[in-house]
């Protein structure tokens, strides 16, 4: 594909003034992309529903002169660049009348897998986090992925249960894909593009503006075949995405929870006014879905069968050893501290082995 090509592309989704549904107008009524850059704005002011006042205040030239700089910054990262009219653009989203423009992901992202979104307060509960991480154990093995928006709270649970369990996770940002909020979350974010990744709308240097969250909620929404929500209060951001999610007709789904708990308050409205199914497992969720829920070995764990040689080394020494710590065992197994380090890290991800004062590990 020509650069000048993808400049315009990331170019149309920077104009000052167009969101995503006046953008594609201009491009299915300019005769193409190219054509927006290039015909004049009288021209351009006489599409219908487009306006003058957003033609004149577009400010191509800017928009031209700060994606030539952005896709230098995403060739130099390896991040993909996904446009709305792309044969690998998110059919999901496809379906989307305000779909991003364009996407851009880093890791190991794949948009044809079947994906759940999976999102709730920032605050949760002990409940919360129990419902996260049964619903996704109960989920591991099956083809898809586990989406949400990298917050905390119950984003932050999603993934790290899907991670634990095996299944691809997708972080979408509601900045750019040149920091990670809340940088907390940074480990986090490097250990989902191992299985997963990151996706955003936004071009690097754009900050997680509370007004850019709506919007990120919208993809996550969108990209997904069904919405769960696990916690949340009676107004927050993952009853916009809920919200969303049913007017893109999507099914929702929600936890129900103790009726005087303020953070049960919007997944006991959604279920009450329709606008969600109750659901206390993944099996409630698969059946409306249509989708069969797959056997997992009695024998064996999957999260062993996940193992890399590497992992399953270092669980050999743990049951021959017990309690080791760290310097013993880069000599036992004899990895370097980096190395040792990230399959550590892993196999504390994964639930097999827990964290002692003076830096010893043990199996669970």
């Amino acid at each position: 594909m020509r650069v000048e090509e993808r400049i315009y592309q990331i170019a149309l989704g920077l104009l000052s003034g167009i969101g995503s549904i006046k953008a594609k107008l201009l491009v299915s009524y300019a005769g193409g992309l190219e054509a927006v850059f290039k015909e004049s704005k009288k021209s351009l002011a006489k599409i219908e529903g487009i306006g003058s006042v957003a033609i004149q205040s577009m400010n191509r030239e800017a928009a031209l002169i700060r994606a030539e700089a952005e896709l230098e910054f995403i060739e130099h990262h390896d991040i993909q660049l996904y446009y709305y009219q792309d044969v690998n653009y998110p059919q999901n989203l496809k379906n989307c009348e305000d779909g991003p423009v364009v996407l851009f992901s880093k890791g190991t992202v794949d948009f044809k897998r079947r994906s759940i979104a999976v999102v709730g307060t920032r605050k949760s509960t002990p409940y919360g986090k129990k419902m996260t991480h049964q619903l996704i154990e109960e989920l591991a093995g099956m083809d898809m992925q586990i989406v949400s928006g990298l917050a905390h709270g119950i984003d932050k649970t999603a993934h790290e249960a899907s991670l634990k369990n095996g299944l691809p996770t997708l972080g979408v940002l509601g900045h750019g894909l040149d920091y990670i909020y809340p940088a907390a979350h940074r480990p986090l974010a490097k250990k989902m593009l191992e299985n997963g990744g990151l996706v955003t709308e936004f071009v690097s240097k754009t900050p997680g503006d509370p007004s850019n969250f709506p919007k990120r909620n919208r993809i996550v929404a969108g990209l997904c075949d069904a919405t769960v929500v696990i916690e949340s209060a009676e107004s927050g951001g993952s009853l916009i995405t809920a919200n969303l999610a049913n007017d893109y007709d999507r099914d929702v789904f929600a936890f129900p929870g103790n009726a005087d708990q303020e953070q049960s308050k919007g997944c006991n409205n959604l279920i009450r006014r329709n606008r969600a199914h109750l659901i206390t497992n993944a099996e409630d969720m698969l059946n409306v879905l249509g989708w069969e829920l797959e056997e997992k070995p009695e024998e064996q764990s999957q999260l062993f069968i996940q193992m890399s040689e590497e992992e399953e080394k270092l669980v050999r020494i743990f049951r021959e050893k017990g309690e080791v710590d760290i310097d013993n065992l880069s000599h036992k197994a004899q990895m370097s501290g980096g190395v040792l380090s990230m399959h550590l890290f892993n196999l504390e991800m994964k639930g097999l082995i827990k964290v002692m004062p003076g830096k010893r590990y043990s199996l669970i």
